[in-house]
């Protein structure tokens, strides 16, 4: 079985080949095209990729999926947008909006787009025998994509982003290959949206800044004012939640798309503009929302587990939030919760051709394009630029952690591209953790990005309370941990950690062991090798090109250094 999965709609889109129950390539097409989310785009250059290596073109296919459900849109999307979106106060723009919705999730419309597409990019020999799409629910598809690849026999499964199709928030129950949806939450009530309205009141964009949010919150305090608003924009229910859609959908929009009126007027503040200064009020704003965040998030996982089943899979854009993740983790009624890089709705190829056909996976986050020596000197030589290369990976990882111990700033390119938004060791900007003014001299000097910001360890197995191998939950550290490694410590104490082990990345199991070896700390910090605003660096000439405009001090391709 030849399975292509595809993520074609909205945010993310990215690509998957399975061929016989296995994972071949998997990868965003933001890190092809260089534009940051590629919103909007049919992901072909990831597609690209991923049929490349496993040597197919789309003709030899069984099966293309596609993790959202266009099928939905011409009769019963348009029902749905009449009844369960009608309100007395709907305004002009929230018709038009539905309207375009309709139109450009057409399956036609969609269909002739993703077959020029797959032509223009020589990807498909004979286009009138294309055969169409399978067409996957997006909350399905985000559920498959995780409990497959989960430890569990059996879990609940909580899928929350904005929206997929009609649904906001779904609950499901996964027990050996067999996923069944438990409980659904329709729009308008979106607890995502709610999460991006906050981020752009906050002077934030959409998509891109609710981490900044999740960052920002720790700095702020607890503030009555801002509460009651919170509460009354999305009410705790003893099954779940609803939220209020005149703070979204429905009223006048005078600062954006993403909100009303309304949050301005009872937060009693105007929105941040983003180059306006972060105040205190700002800080509680963060506070509260992420706060609000993990009430109604751990409130739904309570509510599953008291039927039994105390396993919990998260996926969904929304499962992005480490710090919400965590404080899941850390509830006493639950023992253990899973969530992959890919959970944003990049997870969704994954998940909509394994909706096809079903089979348990271990989640390989290093599944994108990998570049050898060949490639490595092409690219050195192109820039005119020197490099000495190290003939053994024992003498560089040595030399690369004697540097990081001496306070550079190291770009470290190596082996397949991981797959989602941290970097885990192949595509890293390295530096001390020991340093307390690395984190600021990070982010003014090579993220170019709010001081505020927090970066994460990678640490050996046994250095932390944690096994997290990907950084997707956060646990609080005691003062020893802290007082080690001040550069990776969020605000509110806790880090958000990779654990690294010889099996799952054995070079950069290599560099923190030396790295160890050197200071005694057994962690290295770790942070996507990419400026604010860029994808994270795919090609060699990617990270030349990083590397010469920020202030990085060394750059290690491969086995290759070159420094400025």
């Amino acid at each position: 079985m030849k399975i292509l999965g595809l993520t074609a709609s909205g945010v993310n889109p990215a690509a998957c080949v399975i061929v016989d129950n296995k994972i071949l390539a998997f990868a965003e097409e933001e890190r092809f095209c260089r534009v940051k989310l590629a919103s909007g785009r049919i992901p072909v250059k990831a597609a690209k990729y991923c049929l490349d290596t496993a040597g197919l073109k789309v003709d030899d296919l069984d099966h293309v999926t596609v993790g959202w459900n266009y099928n939905k849109y011409p009769e019963k999307m348009r029902s749905f947008f009449l009844g369960n979106m009608d309100y007395k106060d709907k305004d002009e723009y929230s018709h038009l909006y539905e309207e375009i919705s309709l139109r450009q999730n057409n399956p036609v419309y969609f269909e002739k787009l993703l077959k020029i597409a797959l032509v223009r990019e020589g990807l498909l020999r004979s286009p009138m025998a294309f055969k169409s799409p399978t067409y996957v629910e997006h909350h399905y598809a985000h559920a498959c994509s995780v409990y497959y690849a989960s430890p569990f026999d059996e879990a609940y499964i909580i899928v929350i982003d904005g929206s997929g199709e009609e649904l906001a928030t779904t609950i499901w129950f996964g027990q050996d290959k067999h996923i069944l949806k438990m409980h659904d939450f329709y729009l308008p009530n979106s607890i995502g949206y709610f999460y991006a309205a906050i981020t752009e009141y906050l002077g934030f964009s959409v998509f891109m800044g609710e981490g900044k949010v999740m960052g920002l919150a720790p700095y702020g305090k607890s503030n009555d004012q801002i509460r009651e608003v919170m509460d009354r924009f999305v009410l705790q229910t003893i099954d779940g939640y609803s939220a209020d859609p005149s703070y979204v959908y429905f009223g006048e929009r005078s600062h954006s798309m993403r909100f009303t009126d309304k949050l301005a007027v009872d937060l009693g503040i105007p929105p941040r503009l983003p180059k306006e200064n972060i105040t205190e009020f700002h800080k509680s704003v963060a506070y509260e929302a992420q706060r609000k965040l993990e009430d109604v998030v751990c409130g739904l996982a309570r509510s599953c587990v008291v039927n039994g089943t105390n396993n919990i899979c998260l996926a969904g854009g929304v499962a992005m939030n480490c710090k919400m993740n965590g404080a899941l983790s850390d509830m006493k009624e639950v023992e253990d919760c899973f969530v992959i890089p890919a959970s944003t709705d990049a997870g969704t190829a994954l998940g909509s051709a394994l909706s096809v056909s079903p089979f348990r996976y271990e989640f390989n986050v290093y599944s994108g394009p990998e570049y050898n020596d060949k490639a490595i000197v092409h690219a050195i030589n192109e820039a005119k630029i020197r490099g000495h290369r190290f003939n053994n990976d024992i003498d560089l990882c040595h030399e690369v952690a004697k540097m990081i111990s001496d306070g550079k700033i190291v770009g470290w390119f190596q082996g397949r591209m991981e797959v989602g938004a941290r970097a885990l060791g192949n595509r890293s900007i390295l530096a001390d953790p020991r340093d307390p003014k690395m984190k600021d001299k990070l982010n003014a000097e090579v993220k170019h990005r709010e001081s505020f910001r927090p970066f994460a360890p990678s640490v050996l197995p046994g250095y932390l309370n944690s096994k997290e191998p990907w950084m997707l939950k956060a646990c609080f550290v005691d003062n020893k941990i802290k007082k080690a490694i001040p550069a990776v410590i969020h605000e509110d104490g806790s880090v958000r950690p990779q654990v690294v082990t010889k099996e799952n990345n054995e070079k950069y199991y290599n560099l923190i062991t030396e790295f160890n070896r050197l200071t005694g700390v057994p962690a290295i910090l770790n942070t996507s090798f990419n400026v604010r605003g860029e994808p994270i660096v795919c090609t060699p000439q990617d990270a030349l090109r990083c590397f010469y405009s920020t202030g990085i001090d060394v750059l290690i391709l491969g086995n290759w250094v070159i420094q400025k």
